[in-house]
Protein backbone atom coordinates (compact mmCIF):
# COMPACT_ATOMS: atom_id res chain seq x y z
CA UNK A 1 0.00 0.00 0.00
CA UNK A 2 1.29 3.95 -0.90
CA UNK A 3 1.74 6.04 2.19
CA UNK A 4 0.42 9.60 1.91
CA UNK A 5 3.70 9.74 3.82
CA UNK A 6 5.91 8.90 1.15
CA UNK A 7 8.79 11.52 0.54
CA UNK A 8 8.34 10.84 -2.77
CA UNK A 9 5.27 12.10 -3.64
CA UNK A 10 4.76 15.71 -4.62
CA UNK A 11 1.95 17.57 -5.49
CA UNK A 12 4.26 19.91 -7.61
CA UNK A 13 5.45 16.68 -9.60
CA UNK A 14 1.38 16.36 -10.72
CA UNK A 15 1.41 19.76 -12.09
CA UNK A 16 4.64 19.23 -14.05
CA UNK A 17 3.15 15.90 -15.45
CA UNK A 18 -0.31 18.28 -15.85
CA UNK A 19 1.39 20.53 -17.91
CA UNK A 20 3.78 18.22 -20.00
CA UNK A 21 0.45 16.49 -21.05
CA UNK A 22 -0.64 19.89 -22.25
CA UNK A 23 1.97 21.19 -23.91
CA UNK A 24 4.26 18.47 -24.98
CA UNK A 25 6.75 20.33 -24.07
CA UNK A 26 9.56 21.21 -21.45
CA UNK A 27 10.33 24.68 -22.72
CA UNK A 28 6.59 25.71 -22.64
CA UNK A 29 5.96 23.97 -19.44
CA UNK A 30 8.18 26.03 -17.48
CA UNK A 31 6.37 29.19 -19.09
CA UNK A 32 2.76 27.90 -17.90
CA UNK A 33 4.17 26.96 -14.60
CA UNK A 34 6.54 29.78 -13.71
CA UNK A 35 9.47 28.20 -12.98
CA UNK A 36 13.01 27.21 -15.20
CA UNK A 37 13.65 24.76 -17.67
CA UNK A 38 16.23 23.12 -15.70
CA UNK A 39 13.37 22.96 -12.77
CA UNK A 40 10.88 21.09 -15.13
CA UNK A 41 14.06 18.76 -16.70
CA UNK A 42 14.59 17.64 -12.75
CA UNK A 43 10.99 17.13 -11.51
CA UNK A 44 10.07 14.50 -15.11
CA UNK A 45 13.21 12.79 -14.15
CA UNK A 46 11.74 12.37 -10.57
CA UNK A 47 8.61 10.94 -12.24
CA UNK A 48 10.40 8.64 -13.94
CA UNK A 49 11.92 7.10 -11.30
CA UNK A 50 9.12 7.44 -9.06
CA UNK A 51 6.61 5.42 -11.78
CA UNK A 52 9.62 3.50 -13.84
CA UNK A 53 8.08 4.64 -17.17
CA UNK A 54 9.87 7.45 -19.28
CA UNK A 55 5.92 9.13 -19.22
CA UNK A 56 7.51 11.56 -22.16
CA UNK A 57 9.51 10.81 -24.88
CA UNK A 58 10.39 13.50 -27.37
CA UNK A 59 9.71 12.79 -30.94
CA UNK A 60 10.77 15.21 -33.53
CA UNK A 61 9.88 19.07 -31.41
CA UNK A 62 7.29 17.44 -29.26
CA UNK A 63 7.49 15.42 -25.88
CA UNK A 64 4.92 12.52 -26.55
CA UNK A 65 3.14 10.91 -23.40
CA UNK A 66 3.65 7.18 -23.66
CA UNK A 67 1.29 4.50 -22.60
CA UNK A 68 1.36 4.77 -19.16
CA UNK A 69 1.53 8.72 -19.03
CA UNK A 70 -1.78 8.31 -21.17
CA UNK A 71 -3.53 5.96 -18.31
CA UNK A 72 -2.47 8.28 -15.62
CA UNK A 73 -3.27 11.44 -17.43
CA UNK A 74 -7.20 11.58 -15.95
CA UNK A 75 -6.66 10.20 -12.50
CA UNK A 76 -3.47 12.80 -11.82
CA UNK A 77 -5.93 15.71 -13.33
CA UNK A 78 -8.52 14.21 -10.70
CA UNK A 79 -6.26 14.81 -7.54
CA UNK A 80 -4.78 18.22 -8.80
CA UNK A 81 -8.84 19.47 -9.17
CA UNK A 82 -9.54 17.60 -5.41
CA UNK A 83 -7.16 19.76 -3.76
CA UNK A 84 -7.86 22.78 -5.70
CA UNK A 85 -11.57 22.25 -4.54
CA UNK A 86 -10.40 21.35 -0.96
CA UNK A 87 -8.37 24.11 -0.36
CA UNK A 88 -10.79 26.73 -1.81
CA UNK A 89 -13.76 25.61 0.62
CA UNK A 90 -14.57 27.71 3.13
CA UNK A 91 -15.73 26.83 6.79
CA UNK A 92 -19.11 27.81 7.46
CA UNK A 93 -21.45 28.88 10.54
CA UNK A 94 -24.57 28.94 10.77
CA UNK A 95 -25.97 29.30 14.64
CA UNK A 96 -29.52 28.10 15.13
CA UNK A 97 -28.94 25.54 11.84
CA UNK A 98 -25.78 23.47 13.34
CA UNK A 99 -25.11 21.74 16.60
CA UNK A 100 -22.11 22.74 18.32
CA UNK A 101 -20.15 22.27 21.57
CA UNK A 102 -17.46 24.24 23.27
CA UNK A 103 -15.17 24.18 26.31
CA UNK A 104 -14.62 26.91 28.29
CA UNK A 105 -12.20 27.22 31.44
CA UNK A 106 -13.37 29.88 33.65
CA UNK A 107 -12.83 31.38 36.89
CA UNK A 108 -16.14 30.13 39.03
CA UNK A 109 -15.76 34.18 39.67
CA UNK A 110 -16.48 34.70 36.30
CA UNK A 111 -19.35 32.38 35.66
CA UNK A 112 -22.10 33.82 37.07
CA UNK A 113 -21.38 37.45 35.98
CA UNK A 114 -20.40 36.81 32.16
CA UNK A 115 -21.26 33.32 31.06
CA UNK A 116 -25.19 33.04 32.56
CA UNK A 117 -26.69 35.57 29.18
CA UNK A 118 -24.09 34.11 26.79
CA UNK A 119 -25.23 30.02 27.56
CA UNK A 120 -28.84 31.64 27.37
CA UNK A 121 -28.24 33.20 24.00
CA UNK A 122 -25.87 30.04 23.04
CA UNK A 123 -28.59 27.28 23.98
CA UNK A 124 -30.92 29.14 21.68
CA UNK A 125 -28.40 28.38 18.87
CA UNK A 126 -27.72 24.85 19.68
CA UNK A 127 -24.76 25.89 21.51
CA UNK A 128 -23.98 23.37 24.20
CA UNK A 129 -21.32 24.48 26.36
CA UNK A 130 -19.40 22.95 28.96
CA UNK A 131 -17.67 25.31 31.45
CA UNK A 132 -14.76 23.91 34.12
CA UNK A 133 -12.49 25.96 36.41
CA UNK A 134 -8.62 25.57 36.15
CA UNK A 135 -5.82 27.50 37.62
CA UNK A 136 -4.19 29.57 34.73
CA UNK A 137 -1.10 26.93 33.81
CA UNK A 138 -3.34 23.99 33.04
CA UNK A 139 -5.65 26.01 31.50
CA UNK A 140 -3.01 26.93 29.17
CA UNK A 141 -1.68 23.46 28.58
CA UNK A 142 -5.81 22.52 28.33
CA UNK A 143 -5.88 24.94 25.46
CA UNK A 144 -2.75 23.26 23.59
CA UNK A 145 -3.66 19.93 23.99
CA UNK A 146 -7.75 20.58 22.64
CA UNK A 147 -9.47 19.62 25.55
CA UNK A 148 -10.46 23.90 26.05
CA UNK A 149 -11.55 25.83 23.51
CA UNK A 150 -10.99 29.23 25.16
CA UNK A 151 -10.78 30.55 28.48
CA UNK A 152 -11.53 33.31 30.85
CA UNK A 153 -9.97 35.15 33.68
CA UNK A 154 -6.54 36.86 35.15
CA UNK A 155 -3.65 35.68 32.82
CA UNK A 156 -0.83 38.06 32.96
CA UNK A 157 0.90 35.78 30.42
CA UNK A 158 0.20 33.75 27.79
CA UNK A 159 1.77 31.79 25.54
CA UNK A 160 2.86 33.12 22.22
CA UNK A 161 0.81 30.94 20.34
CA UNK A 162 -2.27 32.02 22.05
CA UNK A 163 -4.38 35.41 21.24
CA UNK A 164 -6.12 37.84 24.07
CA UNK A 165 -8.55 40.01 23.92
CA UNK A 166 -9.54 42.13 26.77
CA UNK A 167 -13.25 42.05 28.13
CA UNK A 168 -13.68 44.16 31.65
CA UNK A 169 -10.65 45.20 34.29
CA UNK A 170 -11.74 44.48 37.50
CA UNK A 171 -10.54 45.61 41.15
CA UNK A 172 -10.23 43.94 44.77
CA UNK A 173 -12.71 44.73 47.64
CA UNK A 174 -13.07 43.79 50.77
CA UNK A 175 -16.03 42.24 52.07
CA UNK A 176 -17.93 41.08 55.43
CA UNK A 177 -20.94 40.21 56.98
CA UNK A 178 -21.11 43.41 59.82
CA UNK A 179 -23.50 41.15 61.91
CA UNK A 180 -20.42 39.56 62.62
CA UNK A 181 -17.34 41.98 62.02
CA UNK A 182 -18.19 45.44 64.18
CA UNK A 183 -16.60 47.44 61.13
CA UNK A 184 -17.92 50.16 58.94
CA UNK A 185 -16.52 51.18 55.81
CA UNK A 186 -13.95 52.10 55.18
CA UNK A 187 -11.84 49.92 57.29
CA UNK A 188 -8.67 51.04 58.34
CA UNK A 189 -5.50 49.20 57.48
CA UNK A 190 -5.21 48.27 61.57
CA UNK A 191 -9.15 46.86 60.95
CA UNK A 192 -7.89 44.72 57.81
CA UNK A 193 -5.13 42.69 59.36
CA UNK A 194 -6.84 42.68 63.13
CA UNK A 195 -9.61 39.73 61.84
CA UNK A 196 -8.60 36.42 60.33
CA UNK A 197 -9.33 36.34 56.82
CA UNK A 198 -11.01 33.87 54.34
CA UNK A 199 -8.78 34.06 51.17
CA UNK A 200 -10.12 32.55 47.39
CA UNK A 201 -7.17 31.00 45.41
CA UNK A 202 -6.82 28.89 42.51
CA UNK A 203 -4.17 26.08 44.00
CA UNK A 204 -5.47 26.61 47.35
CA UNK A 205 -2.30 28.36 49.01
CA UNK A 206 -2.50 30.86 51.92
CA UNK A 207 -0.76 33.73 50.11
CA UNK A 208 -1.31 36.14 47.48
CA UNK A 209 0.07 39.28 46.19
CA UNK A 210 -2.15 40.97 48.64
CA UNK A 211 0.30 39.50 51.04
CA UNK A 212 2.93 41.32 49.39
CA UNK A 213 1.59 44.44 49.59
CA UNK A 214 1.52 43.81 52.83
CA UNK A 215 4.29 43.26 53.40
CA UNK A 216 5.88 46.38 51.90
CA UNK A 217 3.51 48.57 54.42
CA UNK A 218 5.62 46.29 56.89
CA UNK A 219 2.30 44.46 58.46
CA UNK A 220 0.50 41.33 57.36
CA UNK A 221 -2.42 39.37 57.74
CA UNK A 222 -4.18 36.01 59.03
CA UNK A 223 -5.37 34.06 56.56
CA UNK A 224 -7.40 31.06 58.65
CA UNK A 225 -8.80 29.65 55.25
CA UNK A 226 -8.72 29.49 51.92
CA UNK A 227 -10.90 28.11 49.10
CA UNK A 228 -10.70 27.25 45.18
CA UNK A 229 -14.76 28.51 44.67
CA UNK A 230 -15.15 32.53 45.05
CA UNK A 231 -18.51 32.48 45.00
CA UNK A 232 -18.62 29.88 47.85
CA UNK A 233 -16.96 32.55 50.13
CA UNK A 234 -20.11 35.28 50.45
CA UNK A 235 -22.46 32.44 51.63
CA UNK A 236 -19.60 31.35 54.27
CA UNK A 237 -19.25 34.87 55.27
CA UNK A 238 -22.48 34.74 56.51
CA UNK A 239 -21.85 32.56 59.18
CA UNK A 240 -17.77 33.24 60.10
CA UNK A 241 -16.50 36.40 61.46
CA UNK A 242 -13.64 37.16 58.55
CA UNK A 243 -12.63 39.15 56.00
CA UNK A 244 -12.29 38.81 52.35
CA UNK A 245 -10.76 40.18 49.38
CA UNK A 246 -12.96 39.68 46.44
CA UNK A 247 -13.10 40.85 42.99
CA UNK A 248 -15.68 43.93 43.26
CA UNK A 249 -17.87 42.27 40.80
CA UNK A 250 -18.50 39.07 42.95
CA UNK A 251 -18.88 41.55 45.89
CA UNK A 252 -21.46 43.35 44.20
CA UNK A 253 -23.53 40.90 43.10
CA UNK A 254 -23.94 39.06 46.64
CA UNK A 255 -23.82 41.67 49.50
CA UNK A 256 -26.83 42.37 48.87
CA UNK A 257 -28.87 39.58 49.16
CA UNK A 258 -26.89 38.60 52.05
CA UNK A 259 -26.76 41.61 53.91
CA UNK A 260 -22.76 41.74 53.59
CA UNK A 261 -20.47 45.12 53.33
CA UNK A 262 -17.94 46.37 50.71
CA UNK A 263 -15.62 48.19 51.87
CA UNK A 264 -12.22 49.59 49.64
CA UNK A 265 -9.37 48.63 50.43
CA UNK A 266 -7.09 50.21 53.31
CA UNK A 267 -3.77 50.52 51.15
CA UNK A 268 -3.61 50.80 46.91
CA UNK A 269 -5.22 48.11 44.52
CA UNK A 270 -4.24 48.55 41.07
CA UNK A 271 -7.04 46.87 39.10
CA UNK A 272 -6.46 44.02 36.70
CA UNK A 273 -7.37 42.75 33.26
CA UNK A 274 -10.03 39.84 32.71
CA UNK A 275 -9.61 38.69 29.28
CA UNK A 276 -10.67 35.71 26.93
CA UNK A 277 -8.27 33.57 25.40
CA UNK A 278 -7.78 30.61 23.27
CA UNK A 279 -5.39 28.85 20.72
CA UNK A 280 -4.65 30.67 17.86
CA UNK A 281 -5.33 27.41 15.86
CA UNK A 282 -9.08 29.04 16.36
CA UNK A 283 -9.06 31.97 15.10
CA UNK A 284 -9.90 31.73 11.86
CA UNK A 285 -13.14 29.36 12.98
CA UNK A 286 -16.55 31.06 12.02
CA UNK A 287 -17.87 28.99 14.74
CA UNK A 288 -15.30 29.79 17.38
CA UNK A 289 -15.33 33.50 16.46
CA UNK A 290 -19.37 33.98 16.70
CA UNK A 291 -18.86 32.50 20.80
CA UNK A 292 -16.01 34.99 21.09
CA UNK A 293 -18.12 37.66 20.28
CA UNK A 294 -20.94 37.00 22.04
CA UNK A 295 -18.73 36.52 25.34
CA UNK A 296 -17.18 39.84 24.24
CA UNK A 297 -20.61 41.69 23.68
CA UNK A 298 -21.82 40.69 27.04
CA UNK A 299 -18.31 41.74 28.66
CA UNK A 300 -18.95 45.49 27.07
CA UNK A 301 -22.14 45.84 29.47
CA UNK A 302 -20.66 45.03 32.59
Amino acid sequence: MTSIHNPQLDLNLIKVFDALLETRSVSRAAERLGVSQSAVSHSLSRLRTLVGDPLFVRTGNQMEPSPRAQRLAQPLRDVLLAAAQALSLEETFEPGNEERSFTISAFDSVQPILLTTVLWDASRQQIAIAIISLDPEATLDAMDNGSVDMAIGYFPTIRRWHDRQALYSENLVCLFNPRLVPLEPPISLEDYTRFPHLMPSMRGGFSSFVDDELHALGTKRYVAASTTQFMTIPTMLTQVPMLSTLPGKVADLSAGPLGLTISPLPFPSESYEMSLIWHRRHSASPSHSWLREKIASVAATL
